[in-house]
């Protein structure tokens, strides 16, 4: 296909966000969060338009070439399972917290400015992490099928969205994900049409089963429990998903979106793994690509894929870099607006050259997934009960020296290519072990500091 063409089409879906965006007149409080007026199917389409990113047609096919049939079960498991938590949490969250926009408004409610800057820290790793991985996944992408500049593409995308986030912020972003979202859910039927029309179910059977969808192996499972307790507690730290919440109308609302934005995550991202699965049975090379390389590159497939992963990453790009920036102004160094608007540029910039250096998607979330798990116990602990600083940050440095005692004391890390700091295991999956450490060492942690502060 013509660079250039392909440039084109990539040229026109930006601008057309950017059109849509350009009337919108946003208060200063409406940069961070609205208030209490998203509906249903708003906050749902948002919710999911939010956390599609380009990454779910590179991180489930890698997970799936890499992993069997637990693995693809638990990543789309694991990718829907935070909106459970928001299930539960959100409406208690929205309801002692009403003019909140991130959950560190929250913990710093309950606990104090300390814990609420860890809090924020934390979120602010784990959402430049998944920032990071969209840039990088713009390069495996796009120049595998359209032969353009990954770096040029990923820039396109940062300029616009910091263009239409630095006049009207989280307002722009969450107008734009409902027509975002919609669009993404038509163009993936449309790549799973073309898909199903280039393969056989026969061979599409065959062919997973020989990538591993049918082989339930214990390791495997291992890691699937893994990546459910890693991603579950990392994405609920995403601010991101905490300012949508606080935007909605009512706690029906949030627990309605919550479930159909949730069941919609997890059916795509199961398909797109068993995708994956059919890619490494039919022995190619790439896992990243392992989906994307079975599909046959004429014009029209490649402008479908360009077209929806160019939604995919604005939709994603634009609420990272909103959400980021408002857990640095709120949360850190508590300024407005205009202070967000340069910390979004330097986000932007600081991503852009990390995302250049990125070999492996999945392993960019795993360090991220690890200080998550280790902080999400002490954070939702007794939510309606006020405690000091100590109640979260000694749970949290106590649950991290446990897992780097028992990394370096157990994982042999001279085979092991996670090494001391990456949680995987010997076949470079996520480790349960070092997951299950985190988890219930700052559980055991927070009780017990809990009864002997009484």
């Amino acid at each position: 296909m013509n660079i250039y063409l392909t440039y084109l089409v990539i040229t026109i879906l930006l601008t057309g966000v950017f059109v849509v965006t350009r009337n919108i007149e946003s208060k200063e409080e409406e940069y961070f969060v609205l208030n209490k007026t998203e509906n249903t199917f708003g906050l749902s389409i948002s919710f999911y338009a939010s956390g599609m990113g380009l990454w779910i047609l590179t991180s489930p096919a890698e997970v799936a070439w890499y992993g069997l049939g637990f693995d693809i079960y638990g990543y789309a498991i694991s990718a829907a399972s935070p909106f459970l938590l928001i299930y539960i949490f959100g409406p208690k969250i929205s309801k002692l917290v009403p003019n909140g926009a991130t959950l560190a408004q929250f913990i710093d409610k309950k606990y104090g400015s300390a814990a609420q800057k860890i809090v924020s820290l934390v979120a602010v790793i784990y959402m430049g992490a998944f920032l990071i991985a969209e840039f990088a996944s713009i390069g495996f992408l796009f120049e595998s099928v359209s032969l353009v500049s990954g770096i040029m593409v990923s820039s396109m995308v940062a300029l616009t969205t910091f263009i239409y986030l630095n006049k009207t912020g989280f307002k722009a972003s969450y107008l734009t994900d409902k027509i975002q979202g919609v669009g993404i859910v038509l163009l993936l039927a449309l790549i799973f049409g073309i898909w199903f029309s280039q393969n056989s179910m026969n061979e599409i059977s065959n062919f997973a089963n020989i990538g591993g969808l049918n082989t339930f192996e214990t390791f495997s499972l291992k890691s699937a429990i893994a990546v459910i307790i890693a991603v579950t507690a990392a994405e609920i730290f995403s601010t991101g998903y905490w300012q949508r919440t606080f935007s909605a109308l009512n706690d029906v609302t949030i627990k309605k979106a919550s479930v159909y934005s949730g069941f919609g995550v997890f059916i795509t991202i199961l398909l797109l793994g068993i995708a994956g699965a059919v890619g490494a049975g039919k022995g190619l090379e790439t896992p990243s690509l392992s989906f994307i390389e079975q599909l046959s590159l004429n014009s029209f497939t490649v402008i479908v894929l360009i077209s929806l992963a160019t939604l995919l990453v604005t939709s994603s790009v634009d609420t990272l870099e909103n959400a980021i920036s408002s857990t640095i102004s709120l949360d850190i160094i508590k300024k407005g607006s205009k202070e967000a608007n340069f910390i979004t540029f330097g986000v932007i910039v600081i991503a852009l050259f990390l995302s250049t250096r990125v070999s492996n998607i999945f392993s960019v979330f795993l360090v991220a997934d690890l200080l998550a798990t280790c902080l999400v116990f002490p954070a939702f602990y007794k939510i309606k009960k006020s405690s000091t600083n100590i109640m979260l940050i000694i749970p949290f440095i106590g649950s991290m020296l446990s897992v780097l005692v028992y990394r370096g004391l157990f994982m042999g890390l001279e085979d092991n290519p996670g090494g001391l700091f990456v949680p995987t295991d010997l076949y470079g999956l996520a480790d349960l072990n070092t997951f299950i450490v985190a988890l219930f060492s700052s559980l055991i942690l927070t009780v017990v500091l809990d009864r002997l502060m009484k």
